[in-house]
């Protein structure tokens, strides 16, 4: 839904211009991180509503920045989506045990990610 705010966590430039074009397009504020260190930040900074998060990233990978805000009163309430290559069975598994939201793996379509996290956020505004 327009307006609202979504973080974009990735360590690979490209991937962050693809991904805040195509969220902008949709009418969302986007911000951006390259690292865990970074992401922890913006998340109490920018309040997103949504996190789309890459697992493997320097200072912190994405599993450990899941961890810890999903285990913080002020941000579980935050979707996270793990958007990552990493595709095997224990990896998801691991990523759904964190309580992450979603799980797409990499490559994908921009505009399908956008679809997909739209399906979140609408899941979370109806609880």
């Amino acid at each position: 839904m327009a307006g609202e705010k979504v973080l974009v966590v990735d360590d690979q430039a490209d991937m962050l211009e693809l991904l805040e074009a195509s969220f902008s397009m949709r009418g969302y504020e986007v911000v951006s991180a390259r690292n865990g260190q970074e992401a922890l930040a913006m998340v109490y900074q920018e309040q997103p509503d949504v996190v789309l998060l890459d697992i493997m990233m320097p200072v912190f990978d994405g599993y450990e920045i899941c961890r810890i805000l999903k285990n913080n009163e002020k941000t579980k309430h935050i979707p996270i989506i793990f958007m990552t290559a990493k595709a095997q069975k224990d990896d998801i598994e691991r990523g759904f045990e964190l309580r992450a939201d979603g799980y797409v793996v990499k490559p994908f379509e921009p505009l399908e990610l956008t679809d997909f996290t739209e399906k979140i956020l609408a899941k979370f505004r109806q609880h």
